[in-house]
């Protein structure tokens, strides 16, 4: 049976046709649909897949019961109650296939307007939904009281938190394992430089889809790296904010998660990081990939930035390697309006002075929000667990670097050196065996590249102690989430 997922907040439904791991599906099509309706309540989805997809692209969703294809038309359906006759509803956006390496099908996303109250419509596919992602907030509320017992009420009843499931299996980068120590890093004090004078001053959030350089783009205007960057999507998990000083303004920026499709709750998490910072934020950068014309993704992000109603700069990034620049501004152009349109390249730093000077005009007058010696406002066990991260993503490929997350478990003073042990906890036995390596070559490569950042970051020498854990599953366990810090409720 083809499974779904629920997510309130983007008022989406997803159906796997397989099942995914992060990173393992490769691109993305997108086709015209429609809701299948009886009654008022969804009994099927419709897809027009002729000209788009294959039928071998198809071949995992075909085999679920409740699915047919019609080859001749292209028409592929999935219906959640058989028989009976369905008033046919256009999909207000083009529905997303996600494609594996050998382009087939993993899932589909569709999404639906706010107007059409897809919460309440749900109660012949209660069957098929196994998770529901999203804020129980008032919107959810009225649907639910709209449709009364039994349908948008009774999908939220089926979320339940498993236990987490955690085994181990230790392994150091540094020779043997170092007795316990219990004296944890004492709390920084506090910066005192602050100043009364009145500048520019405020929050800029860095908004747009997994993998368009935010990143990388923030790591310029520092001139340090505060957040970490590598060539896997979804790579920045928490909002990272990274503070810029100059004498008439101080302008922090905040980057987000990439916004996408959520496959478990630490997707979820993500996506509600990256869409909290729209509110609190005075400026909205909405970063693009200028060497790529822009998808649904890009238009649902454009829609939610142009809700805010704030100030909003459209950056066209990777401008370096765009062949069609001109063409595909048009198009960026059209999801708009903007307020001001800038094409830069945060590799190359052009184009960063003038964005600069275009977000600045655009803040707030009043006294500046941070210390002007912050830097950041990660503590140094934050920036110290996302280097380990990193160097994991830039030494490992496909699922593994998605199911990893870095506990810093000791912190403490050994003569000259500082002790950091750090556990990178991971999903399956099969991942920690590639983390390991044969002999713990790959351990000890990632140990080493780590510990040289970090001692650039803190001027010190370090003993880094890396560990490994198997807790399996812990993207989609709450309880597992909540105890690595991927807690929704305690976002900054």
């Amino acid at each position: 049976m083809v499974e779904l997922t629920y997510d309130r907040d983007a008022r989406m439904l997803y159906a796997y046709f397989a099942e995914i791991e992060e990173g393992e599906d490769a691109t993305q099509v997108e086709c015209d649909g429609c809701f299948l309706l009886d009654a008022e309540q969804l009994v099927g989805l419709q897809w027009e897949t002729a000209g788009v997809l294959l039928p071998e692209a198809l071949r995992y969703a075909v085999g679920h019961d409740g699915v047919t294809y019609d080859q001749t038309t292209g028409m592929l359906r999935l219906l959640f109650r058989p028989g009976g006759s369905a008033t046919e509803v256009p999909f207000p956006f083009p529905a997303i296939f996600d494609l594996d390496r050998n382009g087939r099908a993993l899932g589909v996303e569709v999404v639906a307007e706010p107007e059409f109250e897809l919460g309440r419509r749900l109660e012949h596919a209660e069957a098929f939904i196994v998770e529901v992602f999203g804020d129980d907030d008032d919107e959810a509320d009225a649907e639910a009281a709209a449709a009364g017992p039994g349908t948008a009420q009774s999908v939220d009843d089926r979320e339940a938190e498993a236990g987490p499931q955690a085994r181990s299996a230790q392994v150091q980068a540094d020779g043997e394992p170092a007795a316990e120590v219990e004296n944890e890093q004492p709390p920084a004090a506090p910066s005192t430089v602050m100043s009364a004078e009145v500048v520019r001053a405020g929050f800029v959030a860095l908004l747009g889809r997994p993998n368009v350089g935010k990143s990388t783009l923030l790591n310029a205007y520092l001139g340090q790296k505060v957040s970490i960057v590598s060539p896997k999507p979804q790579t920045t998990r928490l909002p990272v904010r990274g503070i810029l000083n100059r004498d008439d303004a101080q302008v922090v920026f905040v980057d987000t998660p990439g916004l996408h499709t959520p496959r478990s709750g630490l997707g979820e998490f993500m996506v509600q990081a990256a869409r909290r910072a729209i509110p609190d934020s005075d400026v909205l950068c909405f970063v693009v990939d200028a060497s790529e014309a822009p998808g649904a993704l890009d238009e649902r992000i454009a829609e939610s930035i142009k809700a805010a109603r704030k100030p909003t700069i459209l950056v066209l990034n990777k401008v370096d390697v765009a062949r069609q620049a001109d063409v595909f501004l048009q198009q960026y152009r059209e999801l708009g309006p903007w307020d001001q349109e800038v094409a830069v390249s945060a590799k190359t730093t052009d184009g960063l002075p003038t964005l600069l000077d275009e977000i600045v005009q655009r803040l707030p007058e009043g006294p500046r929000l941070f210390p002007t010696d912050e830097v950041t406002d990660l503590t140094e066990r934050e920036q110290v667990a996302e280097l380990v991260r990193e160097k994991v993503l830039l030494n490992t490929s496909e699922e593994v670097p998605h199911g990893v997350a870095v506990e810093i478990e000791e912190w403490a003073e050994r003569g000259e050196r500082l002790y950091i042990r750090a556990t990178v906890n991971v999903e399956r036995d099969s991942h920690k065996g590639i983390l390991i390596g044969e002999g713990g070559k790959m351990l000890k490569k990632i140990g080493a590249a780590a510990r040289y950042e970090i001692e650039r970051l803190l001027g010190r020498q370090v003993f880094l102690d890396v560990w490994i854990k198997v807790r399996k599953d812990w993207r989609r366990d709450p309880s597992s989430l909540r105890w690595l810090g991927y807690d929704v409720k305690k976002l900054k």
